[in-house]
């Protein structure tokens, strides 16, 4: 299955793997495992592992400090 979105925490709680493409001409820029227990409960947004991730996936894709 695919899942496209633009929100770094949505990904990281539904997927397994994650992969950030660059803007025009959309290339691979970074690729993740998402290596969390399932199921994903509310608690696990604000597990240490999550919050690395997160900042991880940020940074790949340049956004890192513009929004939460």
């Amino acid at each position: 299955m695919l899942f496209v979105t633009h929100d770094a925490e949505e990904a990281l709680y539904l997927a397994d793997r994650i992969v950030v493409l660059s803007q025009r001409p959309g290339r691979v820029k970074a690729r993740f495992v998402v290596d969390l227990p399932r199921p994903r409960s509310f608690e696990t947004r604000f597990s240490a592992e999550f919050l690395a991730l997160k900042r991880q996936v940020w940074e790949a894709m340049g956004t890192a400090g513009l929004r939460p």
